[in-house]
């Protein structure tokens, strides 16, 4: 019983935040991480999108970023414009995206031995040294959204961790050491899969 309810309030938790999520989306909003939606970039709703949507979209997202101390090098709108026509359709946006995530080290090839695991500091949102539930749910909702637009594969959404799962001591705030405690625990079931 426990277990059927554990994937009951895994699956509302996935709807519910993919649902505040495609909203932002929906609004516009630039992600701070991850590959940017077709539709923010195409802000003239146009079906495409050309050099000036491409590169004022980048300006806003590195200068937030810059503001966080995240200096990016982004790549220009021609390693995209894949058929040198001046603006970029939905697939090349998705190839070029694809491309550069390929490129990051230690990106797009798996778990392996951690790799792709998030860090307690990508959970913790207001930088407090701790993670309620509020924060690890749009933290893990975020995630899950990011890794969906990149185009991973969502075979192990059903293994989502529950919050009470990583705050083991149940006082209603993940630690740092509760986090690190968690993701060492899902590596060895990983590895042992």
């Amino acid at each position: 019983m426990k277990y059927a309810g554990n994937l009951i309030i895994k699956a509302l938790s996935a709807v519910v935040i993919s649902s505040f999520y495609v909203m932002a989306v929906q609004a516009g909003e630039i992600p701070a991480r991850g590959p940017v939606p077709f539709t923010v970039y195409d802000q003239d709703g146009s079906g495409g999108i050309s050099e000036a949507e491409f590169s004022a979209v980048r300006a806003e997202r590195d200068a937030s970023r810059a503001t966080t101390g995240r200096l990016t090098q982004s790549p220009p709108f021609s390693a995209f414009d894949l058929d040198a026509d001046g603006e970029l359709s939905p697939d090349e946006l998705t190839a070029g995206q694809r491309k550069m995530q390929q490129r990051r080290p230690g990106r797009g090839r798996g778990m392996g031995r951690g790799r792709n695991m998030p860090s307690f500091s990508e959970f913790d949102l207001n930088s407090d040294g701790m993670i309620p539930e509020d924060e690890f749910i749009k933290a893990q909702g975020q995630r899950i959204y990011e890794r969906s637009q990149a185009g991973y594969p969502m075979r192990n959404i059903g293994n989502i961790a529950v919050f009470s799962e990583v705050d083991r001591n149940g006082d209603g705030a993940i630690t740092p050491d509760e986090f690190t405690a968690h993701q060492a625990q899902h590596r060895q079931q990983m590895m042992r899969q």
